[in-house]
Parts: structure tokens; sequence; C-alpha cells
């Protein structure tokens, strides 16, 4: 018979009995379960946060979306008014082309007799005003040159004897002076004759 100190190490050499095992595996279940449930009370306040977080997370991109359809929204009818003023131009552009085309640029027979009227009033005045003054009075009453003066004068005597029309004073009063008439020619353009 084995003495009680032999006894006692084979009973810890001894495999658990299967109550025991049942018995560990409840607490240590039960200590799982405990401790699961501290960690939860724990982690409530954080969990709550980020709760509260995501909500706000959600909030921020459902306004970054809606901002960004609206983006889209105008960018779309943006484009759309472009290309319908552009339809809009094009469509009036080729009216002006086809108008253009169909009608004559030119002057009319009687503008261009006024025009030749005028031009050969202008040489006329230009020849008195040389009869009167100097070449370079003229120069001064129009703004250029003594020497283009000179040819100016030239040029309208050229003009005048060209269109064998007699030259006749423009003015029908005697009053009419040098000044008025330099007046009148200093509202034509200089280079009319001769153009």
């Amino acid at each position: 018979m084995a003495t009680s100190s032999k006894a006692a190490a084979r009973r810890s050499l001894r495999p658990h009995t299967a109550p025991n095992v049942r018995e560990n595996l409840r607490r240590e279940k039960e200590r799982l379960l405990a401790r699961q449930a501290e960690l939860e009370t724990l982690a409530a306040p954080i969990n709550e946060v980020a709760a509260q977080l995501a909500k706000i997370d959600a909030i921020l991109d459902a306004r970054a979306a809606a901002a960004q359809r609206r983006i889209q929204h105008l960018e779309k009818a943006r484009d759309k008014r472009i290309e319908k003023i552009r339809a809009s131009f094009a469509a009036k552009i080729a009216a002006a082309r086809t108008d253009a085309e169909s009608t004559e640029l030119g002057l009319t027979p009687d503008e261009q007799a006024h025009e030749e009227a005028l031009l050969l009033d202008y040489a006329r005045a230009i020849v008195t005003f040389g009869e009167g003054a100097s070449a370079a009075e003229l120069a001064s009453v129009l703004g250029v040159g003594t020497r283009e003066a000179k040819k100016i004068i030239e040029q309208a005597k050229t003009d005048l004897a060209a269109s064998s029309v007699p030259l006749a004073p423009i003015a029908t009063t005697a009053a009419t002076t040098i000044d008025e008439v330099g007046g009148a020619m200093s509202s034509v353009a200089p280079g009319a004759v001769g153009s």
C-alpha cells in the first residue's frame, strides 16, 4: 500500500476528471464574459463619440456631394447656353455674310456723282486759296508740311484741268474771306484729292 506522500504525488499527476474540466471551463467563460462586459462598458463613450463623428462625416459627405451635383448642373446649363449662343451667332453671321455677298458694297451712281462733285469743289477751293495765300499758309490750314501743301495745290490744278470745269468762285458773295474758305476745307479730308 502506498504512503500518503506517494498517494498525493500520484493524485497530482492524475488527469482531471470530467466534472473538474467542465467547472474550469465554466469559470473561464464567466471570467471572459465579465471582462467583455467590462470592456464594453469602458468602450461605450468611445463608441458613442465615434458614432457622432460618423454622423458628422456623413453630413459633410452629403454636403460635398450636393455641392458637386450643383456644380455639375451649372456646368451643364452653362454648356447648353453657350451652345445656343454659338448656334444663334453662327446663324446671324451666316445671314450677315449672305447679305454682304448679295449687297453692293460700293457707292451707288448718285453717291459717286456726289463724291466727284465734292472732290471738284475741294480742288477748286484749294486752287482759290492758293491764289490768295501762300503754300505755307495752306500748310498750316491743312496741318501738313509746306512741300505737301505745294503738291496738293498742283494736284488740285491738275484735277480741275482734267475735269474741264472752269474755275469759278466758290462763294456767291464777295464777303467770303480766305479764313472762311480755309474753315470749309478743314472739314474735308486733305488726302481726298487725287484719290
